[in-house]
């Protein structure tokens, strides 16, 4: 990793030294042995403070640690590494801070956060401490990251030294996402498809699935007492475990932001976010509720994520979501769908609705229903049975 160390000199610094210059100089044309023992302590002030924070940034060695990924709107921690370079010298007062800003990059982390910095009090000689720097990205999509600084101007603050490190690294910034209420998911679902299937598993509830002897810790209710017999081990009715509900979200963006259609005044790219949003909403309450969840994405060249259930499937779909690049060509063609008793559907739009792309039971959605979702408004929603005028969903001019 290239590295490039620079002095600096402040505000405080600049004042400082040119008084030390005014008393140099007024010791040059009216000699005094006051005044030049004043010029010579001032002087050495600044050659200490410059050799103090110099050498203890001499040979410093830094490293940004991968933060994995971070959420709209939510604390991203970037740590650092830090380990002096000086056998003698202690590092004092070390702030780490990211450059590159004002660079002509669109993904740069300057467009997606504030700037924020880390900063280490102490370390000793040869030590490795960590500093924490905390980001609040404001839109999803790949943070990137280039150089950073550590700067430290200790112990007077008068002349720093930085060093500057280049480690490319990126990000991904997941969408923002809202809890949505237990009983709307219940009625996205339409009474629960999938709830009544017989999972893989087995268990003690749910359907028949045969009989077999009976193993310690089997419950005693099992026993089938009418099929075992006397002096043979008791049999045990083994019954399928009912597999979870499941979900299919179909995300339309098959119109190019320019073709969408919106009363005045309104961003087609920001009502493009929110239908990002809520099917990532959509896809975390789903599944924090136990529903497996599928995704595919109309209009955009992204595989399509299949029906699975748990947390790392969900990050899988939020790092979906999250590569999303709006500024790509639109494929203006339809997803297959499954059929209604393979999995519950909703379809979210962007300006209007297309009942074309889901099945018959499918739930059509625009970006203004997830405040209906969240905000407690009831009875916003019905299934696109209705073709000629689609409940719940707000159809553009």
């Amino acid at each position: 990793m290239p590295v490039r160390y620079r002095y600096h000199l402040n505000l405080a610094g600049g004042l400082y030294l040119g008084i030390t210059m005014l008393v140099g100089f007024a010791s040059t044309v009216r000699p005094n042995n006051l005044l030049v023992w004043i010029f010579g302590f001032l002087l050495s002030l600044v050659v200490i403070s410059g050799l103090t924070s110099g050498g203890a940034l001499f040979r410093l060695t830094m490293r940004r640690l991968d933060p994995l990924h971070g959420r709209v709107d939510r604390p991203l921690v970037v740590r650092y590494s830090v380990r002096g370079g000086s056998r003698y010298l202690p590092l004092f007062d070390v702030r780490i801070t990211e450059s590159g800003r004002g660079a002509d990059r669109s993904d740069g982390w300057w467009t997606y956060a504030e700037p924020a910095s880390a900063w280490v009090m102490h370390a000793g000689p040869g030590e490795t401490v960590h500093g924490e720097a905390v980001f609040v990205p404001r839109r999803r999509g790949r943070m990137r990251f280039d150089a950073f600084e550590a700067r430290s101007s200790f112990p007077f603050g008068l002349v720093g030294k930085s060093v500057t490190v280049r480690q490319e690294m990126e990000t991904l910034i997941f969408p923002r996402t809202l809890p949505i209420r237990e009983n709307e998911i219940d009625r996205l679902l339409g009474g629960g498809v999938g709830g009544g299937r017989a999972g893989s598993g087995l268990g003690s509830a749910g359907e028949y699935a045969g009989l077999r002897e009976y193993r310690p810790g089997d419950s005693i209710r099992s026993i089938a007492w009418k099929r075992s017999r006397v002096g043979e081990t008791p049999v045990v009715v083994q019954r399928a475990i009912p597999a979870p509900p499941r979900l299919i979200l179909l995300l339309d963006l098959r119109r190019p932001t320019e073709r969408l259609r919106f009363e005045r005044g309104v961003d087609p790219r920001e009502r493009e976010e929110a239908a990002i949003t809520l099917a990532a909403s959509l896809a975390e309450s789903s599944i924090r509720g136990g529903v497996e969840v599928g995704l595919r994405i109309a209009g955009i060249d992204l595989p399509e994520i299949p029906i699975r259930g748990g947390r790392r499937h969900l990050d899988r779909m939020l790092a979906h979501l999250a590569s999303i690049d709006l500024e790509e060509g639109r494929e203006d063609r339809t997803r297959a769908v499954p059929a209604p008793n393979v999995a519950a559907m909703v379809a979210i739009h962007v300006d209007r609705v297309d009942v074309a792309i889901g099945h018959e039971r499918c739930w059509h959605l625009l970006p203004s229903n997830l405040e209906d979702l969240v905000e407690r408004n009831p009875d916003r929603l019905a299934p696109s049975d209705d073709r000629d005028s689609p409940k719940g969903s707000e159809v553009a001019a």
